[in-house]
């Protein structure tokens, strides 16, 4: 899986949505405990992203599987949070962007759950930061592309490390999705 075939998946069936902001979306609810349960969750994926409207059997066969990949990244034999975003021969500004995006849809989908416990002071620390990197705006001319591009580097890690933190702090209760809809 890639931002290409993610961003493929949202053109076709969420257009409202870019790859980056969906893939952080669902970041952000597996990374808040949400497991999909087998016969439900096609219909809380409708309620989330499409406004209750059914997604069709393709669409629901494409989720599912960007749904595994993101699962994947929690595992504890491989976790390693993956950002979907542009690759590294991408101009710099429309990564940046594709990251803020990602920390948007991170934000929104760790928002479509009730939280149950009270964050530890490093996870409402990294929500912050993923809050402030939402915002993020590389289109700045006076710096150099290498201090761009090492800065872009250091922010995307960040951004990792801070999904993993929220995780740990939410892992020992799995939750279950409240009944919202972001569009």
């Amino acid at each position: 899986m890639n931002y290409l075939q993610i961003n493929e998946f949202c053109r076709n069936f969420l257009p409202d949505l870019s790859g980056a902001e969906l893939a952080g979306m669902l970041h952000g609810l597996v990374g808040h405990g949400f497991v999909p349960e087998a016969g439900r969750w096609p219909q809380q994926m409708s309620d989330f992203l499409a406004n209750g409207e059914a997604l069709g059997q393709q669409a629901e066969d494409e989720l599912e599987q960007i749904i595994a990949f993101t699962q994947k990244d929690y595992q504890p034999e491989s976790f390693s949070i993956e950002l979907l975003i542009p690759d590294d021969d991408s101009p710099i500004d429309l990564r940046a962007q594709a990251l803020g995006e990602w920390c948007q849809g991170y934000l929104t989908g760790y928002g479509l759950i009730k939280q149950e416990k009270e964050l530890d002071d490093a996870a409402q620390e990294a929500l912050r930061d993923m809050s402030e990197i939402a915002k993020i705006d590389f289109s700045i001319e006076d710096e150099s592309s290498e201090e761009l591009e090492s800065a872009f580097v250091t922010i995307s890690e960040h951004v990792k490390m801070s999904a993993q933190i929220i995780f740990q702090s939410n892992k020992a209760v799995p939750m279950a999705p409240q009944n919202k809809n972001i569009h």
